[in-house]
């Protein structure tokens, strides 16, 4: 083939790429939206209006959280299976037919501003390179290491997939950005040892690993520094009943901005996992939630064992969850109200409250 031969084809490569990695977003953009429904706004909140959040923030919050439970689930199936059993083009396939979902309903109740759809399809094609790299890799190449090595884990395997760890516990209280990943590819070259295991498993494990954080930590610095611009709100208020002074004051990170008549209370928490670890443990003290950041809907994720039924109605999503055999993850929209019968429900049943979506 001639070189403009080669270049031509190079770019109806390039051409057809960009293509299929843009096909999701229009697809999102032509089936995914709904029309503004009729009881949209019907709710009058209690906070003030600086302190609400669009309830339209529940619904398009949850796919950049799902792309956290794809790394939990990774490490996991990592440390049990190895890493070329991991489901990557599955895991693609959620994202953006989870997406979908939560346009729909999202634009159901208001319009999804500019900057989260930008956020949203740039971190879901940023998520599905990375998906179809990795997966085309570790099931080739990664798998045929893994096999010449006999499946016997390599210091290099043991570091990387108790890194995995550390990433996934990372990811949910912080943006992935801010993870070190230029510190821990010298961590990586300065404490493993070239001695042990298999030496091509441990060779293609070092090259692999290097490449993976040298791209990340370089490519992590680009968008801290445009996050950086516009950097989110850490925390949030919302309105509860029923805690007593004793259980406010066990919550180090929880305030208590204010007392309304009826009993009402005003606290402001940190958002993220630690919102819905302090919301359980309200919960379970006694406490009702009545209103999160001026909404009364909220959009959360179930963990459930397959002898526990769908939460009241059927769920909005629902996947397997790779990293617990036989388990669920149900999406469902809940009251604010219900939040706390919720809690105390799955407690008994044996499933668990893994996320409130943290507008």
């Amino acid at each position: 083939m001639s070189r403009r031969g080669l270049g031509r084809l190079l770019l109806l490569v390039l051409v057809v790429g960009l293509l299929a990695l843009l096909a999701p977003i229009a697809w999102i953009e032509t089936s995914c939206m709904a029309g503004r429904a009729a009881s949209a706004a019907s709710y009058q909140p209690l906070l003030e209006a600086e302190h609400r959040r669009p309830e339209t923030n529940t619904y398009v919050t949850y796919p950049e959280w799902l792309i956290v439970h794809v790394y939990e689930d990774y490490a996991a199936v990592a440390h049990a299976q190895g890493e070329a059993a991991f489901p990557y083009l599955a895991s693609i396939n959620r994202y953006w037919s989870n997406l979908c979902v939560m346009t729909r309903h999202a634009s159901a109740q208001g319009e999804i501003t500019g900057d989260s759809k930008a956020m949203l399809y740039t971190i879901g094609v940023s998520f599905s390179v990375e998906m179809l790299v990795k997966g085309a890799y570790e099931q080739t190449l990664g798998w045929l290491t893994e096999v010449i090595s006999g499946h016997a884990a390599t210091p290099e395997d043991r570091f990387a997939r108790a890194l995995a760890d550390d990433y996934a516990v990372f990811l949910v209280q912080s943006p992935w950005y801010a993870y070190p990943f230029g510190e821990k590819l010298r961590a990586f070259w300065s404490q493993v040892p070239w001695t042990e295991g298999n030496f091509v498993r441990k060779l293609e494990r070092r090259l692999s690993f290097s490449l993976e954080f040298g791209v990340k930590a370089l490519y992590s610095k680009a968008i801290a520094a445009l996050a950086g611009m516009d950097p989110a709100p850490r925390r949030i208020r919302s309105v509860l009943r029923g805690i007593d002074g004793e259980a406010l004051a066990a919550e180090p990170e929880l305030l208590l901005i204010d007392t309304l008549p009826g009993g009402l209370q005003i606290i402001e928490t940190p958002r993220y996992r630690d919102f819905t670890h302090i919301l359980q443990r309200l919960a379970l003290g006694g406490g009702e939630f009545v209103e999160i950041a001026g909404n009364d809907d909220v959009f959360v994720t179930l963990l459930l064992p397959p002898q526990v039924p769908a939460w009241r109605v059927p769920p909005l999503i629902t996947a397997p969850v790779a990293a617990r055999p036989h388990w669920r993850r149900d999406g469902q929209l809940v009251k604010v109200r219900d939040l706390a019968a919720l809690v105390r429900e799955l407690a008994a049943l044996g499933g668990e409250l893994e996320h409130v979506y943290d507008f």
